[in-house]
C-alpha cells in the first residue's frame, strides 16, 4: 500500500515536472516562433533594402539623365566665348601687307606695308595706330572712292593743277592719329609713283601724335579742327602747297615742333588762326624746279591777320620770304592776343621779314632773331 502511495506520488511529481517543463518550453516555444517572425521581418526588410536602394538610385539615374548638364553648360558658356572674341575683335584690328580704303569705323593697328587705295575716313572717337617703320604708299592721282568736290587750283598760282579731289587719296583721321615712329625707324607717307608733288591729296588730322615720320609727294597737309595735335621730329617735303596748313576751319593751337620742312611749294606752315606753337623747325627750299612754277612760293611761314602763333628756335634758309605776313583773315580779332617771333635764325633768304602794310605789325613782338645774308631783311610791301 506504502508502496502504490509511493508509485502515486512519484507518477504526479512527474506529471507536475512535465506541466512545469511543458510550460517553460511553451514560453521557449512561443519564444523560437517570435524570432523567426522577427528575423522574417528582418529578413523582409533587408530583402527591401535593395528596393529602397533602387529608390535611391533614382536621383542617381536622374543625374545620370542630368549628364548632359555639362554639355549644356558648354552650350551655355559657347555664346560667352563668343561675347568675349566679339569683344576682343572691339579691340585694335591689326592691318598689314594689304590695300585698303573708305571708313575705319574701329581701332585699328597699321604695320609693315599699307597700299591705301581711296581716301581714308577714321571716324570720330576711333584711334589708328602706325607702327615704327610701317611705309604708307597712296596710289597716285586716283581714288577708288570718288569722295571729296572737285575745284579750281589756288588763285594766286595760277600754274597748279586743279584740285581733282575725285581723283585723289586723302587720309583724313577725324579720330585719334597715333603715328610714332622712332629716330630709326620712321613711318613713310609717300606715293607709288613720286612723280609730282601732288600725287595724293595728303593728310588731315583732327586729334593726336605725328612724330618721327616721312610725309612726301603730298598736295597739302591739314590740322584744322583741333589743338590736341602734336606733329614734332618729321620731315615734310616735297608737297605742293602748304606742307603744314594750320586754323583755316578753325582757330586752334597745336604744337609743331622739331621738324625738318622743305621744298614745299606754296610755304612750310600756313599759319590761318589760333595760336599754334612753332618751334625748333628747320624751313628751307632745295630744289624749286619740283614745283609746276619755279619763281611762286617757297616761303616758311605766312601768318594770317587774326592768328597768334608763336614762332621761336627755327632756322630758316634759302627760302623766298622766311615769315610774311598777310592783311587776309579768316577769324575775328582776338582783343591782347600778340604774334611773337624771338629766338630764330633767318639767313641766306630773299627775304627774311616781308609784312603786308594791312597786316596790323604792332601786334607782332620780335625778340633775340638773327637775320644773317639775306638780301633784304625786312620789306613792307604794298
Amino acid at each position: 500500500m506504502v508502496h502504490r502511495n509511493f508509485e502515486m506520488k512519484t507518477k504526479i511529481l512527474i506529471i507536475l515536472i512535465i506541466l512545469i517543463s511543458f510550460g517553460a518550453g511553451g514560453f521557449f516555444v512561443w519564444k523560437n516562433i517570435s524570432v523567426p517572425e522577427i528575423e522574417e521581418k528582418e529578413v523582409e526588410k533587408e530583402e527591401a533594402l535593395p528596393v529602397v536602394e533602387e529608390k535611391v538610385k533614382v536621383p542617381v539615374e536622374e543625374k545620370k539623365v542630368e549628364t548632359p548638364a555639362p554639355e549644356t553648360f558648354e552650350e551655355v558658356e559657347k555664346p560667352i566665348e563668343e561675347a568675349e572674341e566679339i569683344k576682343e575683335s572691339e579691340g585694335p584690328v591689326e592691318i598689314y601687307n594689304q590695300n585698303i580704303s573708305g571708313e575705319i569705323k574701329q581701332n585699328q593697328i597699321w604695320s609693315r606695308t599699307i597700299h591705301v587705295t581711296g581716301d581714308i575716313e577714321v571716324e570720330e572717337g576711333v584711334t589708328l595706330t602706325i607702327l615704327p617703320g610701317t611705309i604708307v604708299e597712296v596710289t597716285a592721282f586716283s581714288d577708288d572712292q570718288h569722295s571729296g568736290i572737285d575745284h579750281p587750283h589756288d588763285p594766286p598760282f595760277p600754274k597748279d593743277p586743279d584740285r581733282i579731289e575725285t581723283q585723289s587719296t586723302k587720309i583724313s583721321v577725324w579720330g585719334t592719329l597715333n603715328a610714332v615712329g622712332t629716330p630709326d625707324n620712321r613711318i613713310l607717307f609717300t606715293s607709288d609713283k613720286k612723280e609730282t608733288t601732288y600725287d595724293w591729296d595728303g593728310l588731315h588730322i583732327s586729334h593726336g601724335r605725328l612724330e618721327y615720320a616721312i610725309i612726301e609727294y603730298a598736295r597739302y597737309n591739314n590740322f584744322q579742327e583741333f589743338s590736341d595735335v602734336v606733329v614734332a621730329n618729321n620731315i615734310f617735303r616735297n608737297i605742293l602747297e602748304c606742307c603744314i596748313c594750320i586754323g583755316h576751319s578753325k582757330p586752334i593751337s597745336p604744337q609743331i615742333l622739331y621738324n625738318d620742312i622743305y621744298n614745299c611749294g606754296h610755304e612750310g606752315i600756313d599759319s590761318a588762326g589760333g595760336s599754334p606753337l612753332i618751334k625748333g623747325n628747320y624751313f628751307h627750299r632745295e630744289n624749286p624746279e619740283i614745283q609746276p612754277d619755279p619763281s611762286m612760293g617757297g616761303v616758311g611761314i605766312v601768318v594770317y591777320k587774326n592768328a597768334y602763333p608763336i614762332i621761336e628756335d627755327n632756322v630758316f634758309e634759302k627760302n623766298s620770304n622766311a615769315i610774311i605776313f598777310i592783311g587776309a583773315f579768316m577769324h575775328e580779332e582776338e582783343q591782347g592776343k600778340e604774334v611773337i617771333i624771338r629766338n630764330n635764325i633767318i639767313k641766306n633768304n630773299d627775304v627774311g621779314i616781308n609784312i603786308d602794310p594791312d597786316y596790323p605789325f604792332d601786334a607782332v613782338i620780335m625778340e633775340n632773331n638773327q637775320l644773317i645774308n639775306n638780301k633784304e631783311d625786312e620789306v613792307h610791301t604794298g
